[in-house]
């Protein structure tokens, strides 16, 4: 055989093997005017979001707990690692003009079958829709977990909810100011793995990072209808700080067999005005959320 009929045949099976490769790993896009999300059908899971190229979310190369995902709560009720089937394995995906919607497979070990949306709202932001549906035989408790791995060196904040009982955390909040809880977090390697639980109200998550804003708005969740031993709000900071974890729960509730559980969100992605810093305690963040959000409801009743 010939150099060049080997080396031909040796270029269409790096093609082909290039091809598998892509083929294996799809993923999906939502855009939202300078806002872009992308989504791995393994897990179902967000893997990039970005303004203008600006990346919010942890990567892959960083680590492996990266980008955002969907857990079944309590975590007692599997430990770790969670579900392959709900949290890895390969969904369903089908993309029809701007919405995109996967679906696990039916996981006979936790009872559960997972379904999620996302669709392009307004500007900067992507609205997300959770299903957790139970295909058991028997009633089935759960909440939505949403758990989302996001660089550390930024500013989290979120309207604090008052006095309930949640786990312990070993986590401190900076600074409560005006209803407001702020936590920093640096770059700087800690001993050991740190977490907050926390109750919340109005229904944002923000981070500031970078020069930019990222907004998690959710439902709001009373602690009488908490996950045991979870928070509505919880961050996790990994030791190493080569993340942090922005997490926000729904309402823990009992399914019947063949019934399910809904729990949407909105992200949002944004600069931050130059004469806005991020810092603890500074009300201009907040005010850009709550604008963000008032602004988002008249264009809901319109």
């Amino acid at each position: 055989m010939n150099k060049v009929l080997l080396l031909h045949i040796f270029s269409l099976l790096l093609i082909s093997s290039v091809f598998s490769n892509k083929k294996s790993i799809r993923i999906f896009e939502v855009k939202a005017g300078k806002t872009a999300m992308k989504i791995s059908v393994h897990g179902g899971r967000i893997i990039s979001f970005k303004y203008c190229g600006n990346e919010i979310l942890t990567q892959s190369s960083e680590h492996a707990n990266f980008g955002s995902t969907l857990w079944t709560a309590p975590q007692s009720d599997w430990g770790w690692p969670p579900f392959a089937v709900l949290d890895s394995i390969e969904y369903l995906a089908e993309q029809k003009g701007d919405l995109l919607k996967m679906i696990s497979q039916p996981d006979p070990i936790s009872g559960f079958q997972i379904e999620k949306t996302w669709q392009p709202v307004g500007d900067h932001s992507i609205r997300i829709e959770y299903l957790i549906r139970n295909i058991s035989t028997k009633p089935k408790a759960v909440g939505p977990w949403d758990v989302t791995r996001v660089p550390c060196g930024g500013i989290a904040f979120y309207p604090d909810g008052g006095k309930a009982k949640v786990p312990e955390s070993n986590l401190k909040i900076d600074l409560q100011q005006e209803g407001i809880n702020w936590i920093s977090i640096d770059k700087n390697p800690i001993p050991d793995h740190k977490k907050l639980f926390s109750t919340a109200q109005e229904g944002w998550l923000g981070y500031g990072y970078n020069g930019m804003l990222f907004i998690k708005q959710f439902p709001d969740t009373k602690p009488g209808n908490y996950s045991p031993q979870q928070g509505e709000i919880e961050i996790y900071v990994d030791k190493g700080k080569n993340y942090t974890e922005l997490e926000n729960q729904g309402v823990y509730q009992s399914l019947k067999p063949g019934e399910s559980l809904e729990y949407s969100e909105t992200w949002t992605l944004m600069p931050i005005p130059e004469n806005v810093k991020i810092e603890i305690g500074n009300p201009k963040l907040c005010a850009i959320v709550r604008k963000l959000m008032m602004s988002e409801r008249n264009d809901n009743r319109n």
